[in-house]
C-alpha cells in the first residue's frame, strides 16, 4: 500500500493534542457532574448503554473520525496484480547463441536453443511498452532486430527464424556478441539498459575485456544465462523431416559439449549483472521482475481505498450520535 499524498499524514501529529483536549474536556465534565450531584446517578438515568459513555470509548469515538479523515485525504492505494515494468523505461537487447553446441539436448531433455527460445518468448510480454533489440551469434554476430516496441514481430522472428548454425560461422564469440549488442543501444539517458545473453559458454578472447569495459562505461547491465549440463553431452543431428540421423563428429569421433560457466560469470560480474544457470524453463518466467537491474522500474496497478477510511469515520460519528440518545 502507498499514499498518493503522504504529506497529509503530518496532520496525524495533531491527534495527540486533540486527544489531550478531549481528555481535559471529559475531566471538566466529570467535575461538573460531581458539583451537581452523584455522577453514577446521572449515568444510570441518562443511558441504557453505559459502556458507550466510558471515557476511553468517548475519546476513541471523537478521535476516530479525525484519524479516518486524515487517512482518506492522504489517498491510500492498494497494489493489485503482479508487478510489471513501466512503459518507456527500459531498453533490452537479447543476444542468443546459435552455435552448433546449442543443439545438445541436456536441459530437461530439450535442446539448449529450444529452451533459450522459450525463455525469450516468455519474457517479451513483460517488456510491453519498452524497446527490445535482438541479435544471434556464434563465431560472428548478426542483427535480427533493432530496438523496437513491436514485440509481436520479435516473437515471430524467435519462433520461426532462429535455429542452430543460423549465424553461419562455428564457435561462440562472446566479445563480438557483446559489441554487437552494445551497438543497438541508443544514447537516451532516461532509459535503463539491460542485455540478456543466452549461451553455453564460448571462446574467451583477449577482446572480451575491452567489450566489458565498454559495457560498464555505457551503464549496460548484462545478465548471462547459462544453458546446458556440466557433464559432457553429445550433439544430435536431424534431417529436414526432424528425424534423428547421427551425432556430430569431429575427426571421426563423436563430439561432446558441456556448459562453460566461467566466461559467463565473468561477463556478469564485470557489468554489475548476475549469472543464472538455466535448469528449468518455467523458473525464468519472471526473470526481469526479479532481477535487480529492473527492480527500480517496477510498478503495480493500484486501487484507491480511501472509501474504507471514510466509512469507518462515518460509523464512528453515527455511534457518537447514538450514544447521546441511548
Amino acid at each position: 500500500m502507498r499514499f498518493a499524498h503522504p504529506d497529509v499524514l503530518w496532520f496525524l501529529l495533531l491527534c495527540p493534542l486533540l486527544g489531550l483536549l478531549i481528555a481535559l474536556g471529559r475531566r471538566r465534565y466529570a467535575a461538573l457532574l460531581q458539583h451537581l450531584g452523584e455522577p453514577r446517578l446521572f449515568q444510570h438515568t441518562r443511558s441504557h448503554v453505559p459502556w458507550l459513555h466510558r471515557p476511553w470509548v468517548q475519546v476513541g469515538l471523537l478521535l476516530l473520525p479525525v484519524l479516518s479523515l486524515i487517512m482518506a485525504l492522504a489517498d491510500p492505494r492498494m497494489y493489485t496484480g503482479t508487478p510489471y515494468i513501466k512503459a518507456g523505461a527500459l531498453d533490452t537487447v537479447m543476444a542468443l547463441d546459435v552455435s552448433t553446441s546449442m543443439a545438445a539436448e541436456d536441459v530437461n531433455g530439450r535442446s539448449r536453443l529450444a529452451v533459450a527460445r522459450d525463455i525469450v518468448r516468455s519474457l517479451l510480454p513483460e517488456l510491453r511498452g519498452n524497446r527490445v533489440g535482438f541479435i544471434t551469434f556464434a563465431g560472428t554476430s548478426f542483427r535480427q532486430a533493432e530496438l523496437t516496441e513491436d514485440l509481436d514481430a520479435l516473437d515471430f522472428i524467435v519462433k520461426r527464424w532462429i535455429k542452430e548454425g543460423s549465424a553461419g560461422v562455428a564457435g561462440s564469440n562472446l566479445a563480438q556478441a557483446i559489441e554487437a549488442g552494445l551497438d543497438l543501444f541508443s544514447d537516451d539517458p532516461e532509459r535503463t539498459r539491460l542485455m540478456l545473453l543466452f549461451s553455453d559458454g564460448g571462446d574467451v578472447s583477449e577482446t572480451l575485456q575491452p567489450a566489458l569495459a565498454r559495457a560498464a562505461s555505457q551503464g549496460v547491465v548484462i545478465v548471462t544465462l547459462g544453458l546446458g549440463s556440466m557433464q559432457p553431452s553429445r550433439i544430435p543431428q536431424y534431417d529436414a523431416q526432424g528425424k534423428f540421423t547421427n551425432y556430430v563428429e569431429v575427426g571421426g569421433t563423436v563430439a561432446t559439449t558441456r556448459l562453460n560457466a566461467k566466461p559467463l560469470q565473468r561477463i556478469a560480474s564485470a557489468t554489475s549483472g548476475t549469472y543464472e544457470h538455466v535448469r528449468q524453463r518455467r523458473t525464468w518466467r519472471h526473470l526481469l521482475t526479479r532481477h535487480a537491474a529492473a527492480s527500480d522500474l517496477l510498478t503495480h496497478d493500484e486501487k484507491p481505498i480511501f472509501q474504507t477510511f471514510l466509512l469507518v469515520g462515518l460509523l464512528a460519528c453515527a455511534t457518537q450520535v447514538l450514544a447521546t440518545r441511548l
